[in-house]
């Protein structure tokens, strides 16, 4: 089926635009999930979104849950020859107005795909990543300044990099079980200190250094706990770092958790200690919406999610040892870990929401559009 929108004609005419979303990974992570949350509320908007990805059954789960179409496409790897123009072909077959891209693969795929179809391509970038997956895409929507400033620092050009913070729907946050109601369905005692990380299981999300800095906390926090929530391919590395520590009576590796907001909520305090190259820690932005106090890498995209000494702490990424003295000023401190909490939560529910996130992407849709008009002359 041939494309009104194929050689730049009649693009985006009307209010409603359909928005073919691409995202390739096997698993369902943060930025999986953050292009879920944004399709659902375009959806909501009225518009119209299509998914393209790969046989990935959490995120078709989640996909049918809202009622999103979605479409298992051969788009896969970045050795690829045939994934652009399968792209441009279905991108024309659903009558696309933006090709709206998620990671490297997808981003650059989909962005030769709006070549060759001649239907502008927006990028998500969730993370420090390098420019080379994202340099033919039309506009790029960095998830926060920092990827932004790194964006540039590879050399491209401003104009063409917005930031789009990503936003949670604040619902599912309200009504939770309490603390202590969560404490006893994971079996943890009530008065014990308990902290946590709800991330991808691999180096660059810093379990490591967390494991290590509960080894110090329990010297003089003998009844400490450690919740590790995901899973991935450290997972093996971890249990062993965890045996060779001596921590395994102090640290429950739970795996993937659908409900992993609500194992949240058991903790006094979430911590994020990824490796510098954290685009902006959804985790984080999870936590302050449960008004949980938060210890974050000092890295970029980390220090827009947590504001240090008033919604949490930053410590230097891969320092066990900063990363314990952190850890336990906001522990030994419950009247500033709760006023940091709230802090948190106020400043989530002003930054961070779906609908802002979706009000940004249809202001950069729009204007993408529009700058396609001008170059196509019929603006």
């Amino acid at each position: 089926m041939e494309s009104m929108h194929a050689g730049c004609n009649g693009v985006g005419t009307g209010d409603r635009l359909t928005v073919l979303k691409l995202i390739t990974p096997s698993r369902y992570s943060g930025a999986e999930r953050i292009a879920v949350y944004l399709a659902d509320g375009l959806q909501r908007r009225g518009h119209r979104v299509v998914f393209g990805c790969k046989d990935n059954r959490q995120l078709l789960e989640a996909l049918n849950e809202r009622n999103i179409e979605a479409h298992v496409l051969p788009i896969s790897g970045k050795v690829n020859p045939i994934a652009p123009f399968m792209v441009a072909w279905f991108a024309r077959w659903i009558d696309a107005d933006i090709i709206h891209t998620h990671l490297t693969s997808a981003s650059l795929w989909g962005a030769v795909a709006g070549k060759i179809s001649g239907i502008p391509s927006i990028a998500s970038v969730h993370a420090l990543n390098s420019k080379t997956c994202y340099v033919y895409s039309d506009m790029l929507a960095a998830c926060s300044e920092g990827v932004r400033q790194h964006l540039m620092g590879q050399g491209i050009h401003g104009e063409r990099v917005r930031v789009m913070y990503n936003g949670l729907c604040s619902y599912p946050f309200n009504g939770m079980p309490s603390r202590d109601q969560m404490r006893a369905e994971l079996d943890l005692p009530l008065d014990a200190p308990v902290i946590g990380e709800v991330a991808h299981l691999s180096s660059r999300k810093g379990q490591l250094y967390l494991l290590e800095a509960v080894a110090l906390l329990l010297r003089h926090r003998p009844n400490l706990i450690c919740l590790l929530v995901g899973e991935g391919e450290d997972h093996a590395l971890l249990a062993e770092r965890i045996e060779q520590l001596g921590i395994g009576h102090a640290t429950r590796m739970l795996g993937y958790r659908p409900d992993a907001r609500r194992v949240m909520n058991a903790m006094d305090l979430v911590v994020l200690p990824s490796v510098a190259i954290e685009g902006l820690g959804i985790a984080l932005i999870e936590a302050a919406f449960l008004g949980k106090p938060v210890v974050g890498s000092d890295a970029p995209g980390i220090r827009e999610a947590l504001v240090d000494g008033e919604t949490g702490l930053l410590a230097p990424p891969a320092n066990a040892e900063a990363l314990a003295d952190a850890i336990e000023t906001l522990l030994s401190d419950p009247q500033m870990a709760r006023s940091m909490g709230e802090k948190g939560k106020r400043r989530a529910e002003d930054m961070f929401t779906l609908d802002h996130m979706v009000t940004r992407a249809d202001e950069l849709y729009r204007e993408l559009l529009k700058e396609q008009s001008y170059r196509c002359g019929t603006y």
